[in-house]
């Protein structure tokens, strides 16, 4: 098997979901996209590798990092990567990705420059946040963000910095996009990727719990009364819905944004809308199911929408997407989202103030020598 074709058959493997709306694509960038994502997913895997020691996710982390901005050597130091990564845990098609990244680099040095410099600045902005964030981490107690502003400043890193490099590739390929539509897609970029990665940690509330870290922001769970500890406890339903609603709330606003930057899209970009529509309906679905759940924080089990919705979602959204009128009131119907607080606003620009004042290129990240 050679090395694209590798990549595309481990896309699904490693990613049901996003196998499916990236496949929509064609040519360029979906090769780019491809590749970016499964840049992302190998980072991914360091991050949420269970039984790694803190340290050596941080400099797997940022050693990623700098293979990716760095061609020079970078023959030998994959090389060293690879075997590194040999100790992170997963699933066994994670695994297999880690081990064979230097074929996924492979398609990465064909693809055009000004792709590559955009995969390059989101995967990198990426990795060195999340081990921004795993120096947070506390072994003997469940990790908590603090508030809705750590929220937002995680899920840049995992998913907004992914969007604006979605936005940056879409703008590129859409030659006669008008100024108004530039604007709109490049302010709702940061949020379409917050909407669906906040979507994930409602969903994700027990599993993450296990891992020892809890993405529901500390303010959310006191506000209600609870302390963290009751909270994932279950010692109160009717407490753990309001602080799940209220992650909802947020969830929602971040995913009406995400349907304001889908509709800027010219209608005879087709292919693109539909890349943008179907993860952005199944996070609504999945709100919807979320929604006064009695019993997520009951079971380990994951909170998934049916398949056969999945494939209400692929079928019926070719037939609309070049409609806004007709995607608006599909995506209404969803969810009646007047029972959601919508007084909250995403402020992109304090959120890239904040940013700008974290130390992303001071991270601690030495382990002991005997540590790889």
């Amino acid at each position: 098997m050679d090395d694209w074709n590798y990549c595309v058959s481990t896309l699904p493997k490693v990613s049901r979901t996003f196998a499916l709306n990236i496949s929509v694509l064609k040519g360029d960038l979906h090769k780019s996209i491809l590749v970016a994502y499964l840049f992302c997913r190998t980072i991914d895997t360091v991050e949420d590798a269970s039984k790694l020691e803190t340290s050596i996710k941080i400099k797997l982390l940022l050693n990623f990092a700098s293979i990716l901005k760095n061609t020079k050597n970078r023959s030998s130091t994959l090389d060293q990567w690879t075997k590194n990564a040999s100790v992170v845990d997963g699933s066994l098609t994670d695994i297999d990705l880690l081990q064979n990244i230097r074929r996924v680099f492979n398609i990465f040095d064909s693809l055009q420059e000004t792709h590559q410099q955009q995969i390059i600045s989101s995967v990198c902005t990426m990795a060195q946040g999340m081990a921004y964030f795993q120096k947070k981490f506390d072994v003997e107690k469940i990790t908590l963000l603090e508030d809705a502003k750590e929220l937002e400043e995680y899920c840049y890193f995992v998913a907004g910095a992914v969007g604006e490099m979605l936005c940056n590739l879409f703008i590129n390929e859409i030659p006669n996009l008008p100024e108004s539509n530039n604007k709109i897609m490049r302010k709702n970029a940061i949020s379409f990727g917050l909407g669906l990665q906040i979507t994930n940690i409602s969903k994700d509330i027990v599993v993450d719990r296990g891992r020892g870290w809890s993405y529901v922001p500390r303010t959310y769970i006191e506000a209600n009364g609870l302390t963290p500890d009751e909270f994932h406890s279950g010692k109160s339903a009717e407490k753990d819905l309001k602080v799940l609603q209220k992650l909802l709330n947020k969830t929602v606003g971040h995913l009406n944004d995400a349907l304001n930057f889908t509709l800027a899209i010219p209608r005879s970009y087709a292919r693109i809308r539909l890349f943008c529509i179907w993860p952005l309906w199944m996070a609504m679905e999945t709100v919807a199911e979320l929604n006064n759940n009695h019993d997520l924080l009951k079971s380990n089990a994951n909170v998934k929408i049916s398949r056969d919705t999945v494939k209400r979602i692929l079928r019926r959204t070719p037939f609309i997407c070049w409609s806004n009128s007709l995607l608006q009131r599909s995506f209404s119907n969803i969810l009646k989202t007047e029972k959601f607080d919508s007084s909250y606003h995403f402020n992109i620009e304090q959120l890239k103030e904040r940013l700008n004042d974290l130390s992303l290129d001071n991270i601690p990240s030495k382990p002991q020598e005997n540590e790889f």
